[in-house]
């Protein structure tokens, strides 16, 4: 049950199009007893990569076929059931976050948790169907090395990823994320994490690794894996904020401005906004019949959009926008020569509640290039490893690549061989 009472809607031909989207390999793994040579691994996902759970009691629903009450725990992300039209306004009035006071929490009535927190199953399949596969291809390639075992010396850190780290909800995941990697340390006589993080996990990683001491760092972490990082921000998050990310899915499947609803109401998407340390401010990102916006103007735009809100909620971003080197080992992996884009352009009429029209540039599909390039800047990058091409570095397609799996292997397991960097490779200033 996802929050709605509708049994007669069964969209199968839309179950198809999102569900087979994607798909992994499973690795059979047997039964292993724990293996003190290994170097733990603990998984930190990226945005809308961990399950999330919502029980409710709430006073009002936004229709009559809205359940107003849920007493138990049931999936709220991902549902595919809860994606169809008219059904998804129920979904949506559970996901959004109210903004009040400067600060975000749960509607009222909701509560959410996330799944399997220092487990795997949270990350490895995003809905409890089985229907897309996220981190299992992973997963299971390095449960597959001889001493791994899920939940033991590999595991993962889930988090609520509508707010950013700088969120009270944000700052309570990195307290537990480090009380995990020291318990695992603990149970694991002493061996120092590997860790892995894709997307928007890497800019927690860099907020989290702030908040600990170098002497912290040399005693726990062996080496930071960042796969896809959206280190200075994705012009995609744009679109999202003004007209809804509908990953082209059609309008008549999937109503864009309920999704943008939810996608602004989430602290997560502005800290996702390009960085002004990357875009320069004589750069329009956003063309409109009335105006062009650059990096210094987003609150203008939303302000033009119709969401005053957003103005205020840019400001909660103080203090989690700069780039610090993490101060680790890093090994940074990403995918390269694929149309992401780079600029929109609203034709008449058609701003904000419209799809834009998509300018491209260099990337992986979703994070920029000069965002994915910025790890060049980390000053302990051990490697560096590009796959181009939809097929092996698209995005989300990196991490069911056969050759990314096997290199993160590799890297744990101490066997990888590194690519020299190029003297024009450190070019990128920030």
């Amino acid at each position: 049950m996802c929050g709605f009472n509708l049994t007669q809607i069964l969209l199968v031909s839309y179950f198809l199009v999102l569900c087979l989207a994607s798909e992994g390999n499973a690795v059979n793994v047997g039964d292993r007893g724990q293996d003190d040579s290994v170097d733990p691994v603990i998984i930190v996902p990226g945005i809308f990569g961990s399950q999330l759970d919502g029980k409710w009691n709430k006073t009002t629903s936004p229709h009559y076929y809205c359940y107003k009450t849920v007493p138990d725990w049931t999936t709220l992300w991902l549902c595919f059931q809860s994606m169809v039209p008219k059904v998804i306004d129920c979904w949506v009035d559970n996901m959004l976050l109210n903004f009040t006071e400067n600060s975000f929490r749960n509607r009222d009535g909701v509560e959410t948790r996330v799944n399997d927190f220092g487990g795997t199953g949270g990350v490895e399949i995003i809905d409890k169907n089985g229907y897309y596969p996220y981190m299992k291809a992973l997963v299971d390639g390095i449960a597959a090395i001889p001493g791994y075992e899920k939940g033991v010396n590999l595991r993962a850190a889930p988090y609520d990823f509508r707010y950013g780290a700088n969120s009270p909800t944000g700052k309570l995941f990195l307290q537990d994320l480090r009380q995990l990697i020291e318990d695992t340390f603990e149970k694991n006589k002493g061996r120092k994490m590997s860790i892995i993080a894709h997307s928007m996990g890497n800019l927690y990683m860099l907020e989290f690794f702030k908040t600990v001491s170098s002497s912290w760092k040399k005693k726990y972490i062996k080496r930071y894996i960042a796969v896809s990082g959206v280190f200075g921000g994705s012009v995609k998050s744009i679109r999202a904020l003004v007209s809804g990310e509908t990953e082209s899915i059609p309008r008549v499947l999937v109503d864009a401005n309920a999704v943008r609803a939810f996608q602004r109401s989430f602290q997560s998407i502005y800290w996702l906004l390009p960085r002004k340390q990357l875009w320069g401010t004589d750069e329009p990102l956003v063309f409109t019949p009335d105006k062009n916006y650059t990096v210094d103007e987003y609150a203008d735009l939303l302000d033009d959009a119709g969401f005053p809100d957003g103005r205020e909620i840019l400001k909660t971003l103080d203090g989690s926008l700069d780039f610090k080197d993490p101060g680790v080992d890093v090994y940074c992996i990403h995918g390269s020569d694929i149309p992401t884009a780079a600029q929109f352009r609203w034709k008449p009429k058609y701003f904000p509640d419209y799809q834009p029209n998509q300018i491209d540039g260099p990337g992986d599909g979703t994070v920029n290039k000069r965002s994915l390039e910025l790890c060049k800047k980390f000053k302990r990058l051990k490697d560096y490893k590009v796959y181009p091409g939809i097929k092996f570095g698209e995005h989300m397609q990196i991490l069911l690549n056969p050759d990314v799996i096997q290199y993160i292997k590799d890297v744990i397991s101490e066997t990888a061989t590194s690519r020299k960097l190029k003297a024009n490779d450190t070019e990128l200033v920030f």
